[in-house]
């Protein structure tokens, strides 16, 4: 991360990167902060969640949720991006109930780039004069987080216009989406996800019958897919960000032994971890 210019706020919470010329730098972050990238000019190509390709062009803002696997494939020399990271709990503090919207967009319905509106060159030039004050403001703190509420609540507008947020119709209350919510932030949090669903409906105080019944009604998927999306980010990110051996991934990961674990990665991703690593080579440390 040496070689960003990044501009700290809100203690680590909240961070400002005002070029993206070195991209490749930026995934080490990806497990603590949901990313907001603004491209104004060049290209850029990223791979999300290991298998999604998403080409991000002059106009449009990347976003990315935590815990997301990201893997710059192609920026171009002549890029001009900038990046907002902002930790989870910050982003649900300056959201509240409006944190389901951000959730169905990037868990459920996957949408990572959306056009923007001219209130973003606006807020851009807002955002630099309060990251790059001389002196720090008093108020800075509040400064921020009213800043941010503005941002992430205009963003949250522009998904609610996407087509996809419209095609499914949602009949869960405010407290399914709450359970929800929880139970995807107490997943994201585990070094180990691949536990029963017994285990987060315990950690939640609630049954498993229930938290199954929440999170098909909010989501469409049941507790099951979604720890095992989530146990494979762990598995793409370990397998192209690092080079630990098959073993020592499963171990981390709390698998019985790299044999299973080898068979867990096949029959979810269709390639052994090897070759997915081959495949990915270009992204190991």
């Amino acid at each position: 991360m040496d070689n960003l210019n990044i501009t700290h706020a809100i203690e680590d919470e909240v961070l400002f990167v005002d070029s993206l010329r070195n991209a490749k730098d930026l995934p080490s972050l990806r497990a603590t902060y949901n990313t907001l990238v603004h491209c104004r000019g060049g290209r850029i190509l990223v791979e999300v969640g290991g298998k999604q390709q998403v080409k991000v062009h002059p106009g449009q803002l990347l976003l990315i949720p935590a815990g997301k696997l990201v893997d710059p494939m192609l920026v171009s020399t002549d890029v001009e991006a900038s990046a907002l990271l902002v930790s989870d709990r910050i982003l649900k503090s300056v959201l509240g109930n409006q944190i389901n919207i951000w959730n169905k967009a990037m868990y459920m319905k996957e949408i990572y780039v959306i056009e923007c509106s001219n209130w973003l060159t606006g807020i851009q030039d807002y955002t630099r004069s309060v990251f790059h004050k001389e002196q720090t403001p008093v108020l800075l703190h509040e400064i921020i987080v009213s800043f941010l509420r503005t941002l992430l609540l205009m963003v949250c507008e522009e998904l609610l216009g996407h087509d996809d947020m419209s095609l499914v119709d949602d009949s869960s209350t405010i407290h399914d989406k709450e359970i929800f919510n929880q139970f995807l932030q107490l997943l994201s949090r585990q070094e180990q996800k691949r536990k029963r669903v017994s285990f987060y409906a315990n950690q939640l105080n609630i049954t498993p019958k229930y938290l199954s019944s929440v999170a098909k009604k909010v989501s469409g998927k049941n507790p099951m897919r979604w720890i095992t999306e989530s146990t494979m980010q762990d598995c793409y990110s370990l397998l192209t960000e690092t080079d630990m051996s098959i073993k020592e991934i499963s171990n981390k990961l709390g698998f019985p032994n790299s044999s299973f674990f080898s068979q867990y990665f096949r029959e979810q991703a269709k390639v052994t971890p090897l070759e997915y690593r081959f495949d990915h080579k270009r992204a190991v440390r």
